[in-house]
């Protein structure tokens, strides 16, 4: 069966616009890619957000050029549009985040899924979440005949109840090599893996003034320890070289207590810029001259790395899970030693954070070497374009439909 006019429908607990998770917007430009190959393509999700919900979400995507049709069968309002080929149906939960929605509008949800099972009739579910209201989900679609492939993209699956949810699926998605073969180890669970898909249109800005060293979500997990020892010494060695730190559930005001407990003020420094979250992946790329994810736990990918690279950004990245392998063999990859974890309860030594610094004062410095660093980045970039990447993906699914 060739995907052309076959039916697949994408379901997610959260918003697929979601700036603050790159699984969703991930998982949305999958089935983008699929609606180009000829599938119809159908979305059922929430206005839920990773950072937290929206009181007015009409507003946040008419913003983003979207004007949905309101409606209201149940407790909460339902917003309808069709956006790059794909038909959405978006439950509006308000304020309540992508887990709470679940106990108290979970029943208007699962009419709204049961609609889309019995009257779209898909051929394929694309889906990720493991709560409970999920898997029976999951398994009512089955149940109706539909194949279904789940989208895994982090370590919470690693339970028992996680791993029957695996092996329950016709097809399990990864992000990159790491993690297919982290759960294979774990688990047993074989796995796909599939470079992380981009929405150029999302993450490549059309002009670039490289200004900043940029790191985006300053929490643990993210490096938010070694980047205040960074910002520290790049503040007091380098004032002249601009930094900038992006918001998301990491914030300026964690960033500077981070520093506080090694008894610096980095508020004191004038080149360490502090940036509220931006609406799309672009806006943090147009001023950036390189990307710093510093990442302390095994990052299941890393996507900012791959939005860098297609920006012509050098990446700088800690040698954690994913990251090296997203890089491709641009930018550069930076060992930060074992015992260093996001549960490290002060800022790392100055030491640690010297290869940083020095790549960063290079790519400031160095015009040329910068300029072949970049072109580096845009050639590794060529594997996320959606003219190579997009062929695998439709060959994938269509493996799924033929099995």
């Amino acid at each position: 069966m060739s995907l052309n006019g076959a039916r697949i429908l994408l379901v997610l607990p959260q918003l697929p616009q979601d700036p603050a998770s790159g699984a969703a917007r991930s998982t949305r430009t999958i089935c983008e890619m699929l609606a180009q190959a000829g599938a119809e393509v159908r979305a059922l999700a929430t206005t839920a957000s990773e950072r937290s919900g929206r009181a007015d979400s009409v507003a946040y995507l008419r913003d983003l050029g979207i004007d949905p049709h309101v409606t209201r069968t149940g407790k909460r309002p339902e917003l309808q549009f069709t956006h790059r080929g794909i038909h959405f149906t978006l439950l509006d939960v308000g304020l309540r985040d992508m887990h709470a929605w679940q106990k108290i509008v979970g029943a208007q949800f699962d009419l709204l899924f049961d609609r889309e099972i019995h009257t779209f009739k898909p051929d394929v579910l694309l889906a990720f979440g493991g709560l409970p209201g999920d898997r029976r989900r999951y398994e009512r679609a089955r149940r109706q005949g539909v194949r279904s492939v789940f989208g895994l993209r982090n370590h919470g699956y690693l339970s028992e109840k996680g791993a029957e949810l695996l092996k329950s699926m016709d097809g399990v998605l990864t992000p990159s090599r790491f993690l297919t073969d982290f759960y294979r180890k774990a688990l047993g669970i074989d796995s796909t893996p599939l470079p992380v898909p981009v929405e150029l249109d999302d993450a490549v800005a059309s002009e670039r003034d490289p200004i900043f060293f940029t790191m985006i979500n300053p929490a643990p997990e993210k490096g938010l320890m070694l980047v205040a020892r960074l910002a520290e010494e790049m503040g007091t060695r380098h004032p002249d070289i601009p930094m900038m730190f992006i918001e998301s559930r990491g914030s300026a005001g964690k960033l500077v207590l981070a520093g506080m407990r090694a008894g610096f003020d980095l508020r004191r420094h004038d080149n360490l810029m502090m940036s509220p979250p931006m609406g799309q992946p672009k806006e943090i790329y147009l001023a950036t001259r390189a990307l710093l994810a510093p990442s302390l736990w095994q990052e299941p990918a890393g996507r900012v790395a791959a939005e860098a690279l297609l920006n012509g950004i050098p990446p700088i990245v800690s040698d954690r899970g994913g990251l090296s392998e997203v890089a491709n063999g641009a930018g550069f990859t930076v060992h930060v030693p074992d015992e260093i974890t996001p549960h490290y309860p002060v800022p790392v030594k100055p030491e640690v954070v010297e290869p940083w610094i020095e790549h960063i004062v290079r790519l400031e410095s160095d015009a040329e070497f910068y300029a072949q660093e970049s072109q580096k980045a845009l050639e590794a970039s060529a594997m996320y374009r959606p003219e190579n990447l997009g062929p695998r993906y439709v060959e994938y699914f269509e493996g799924i439909l033929n099995a």
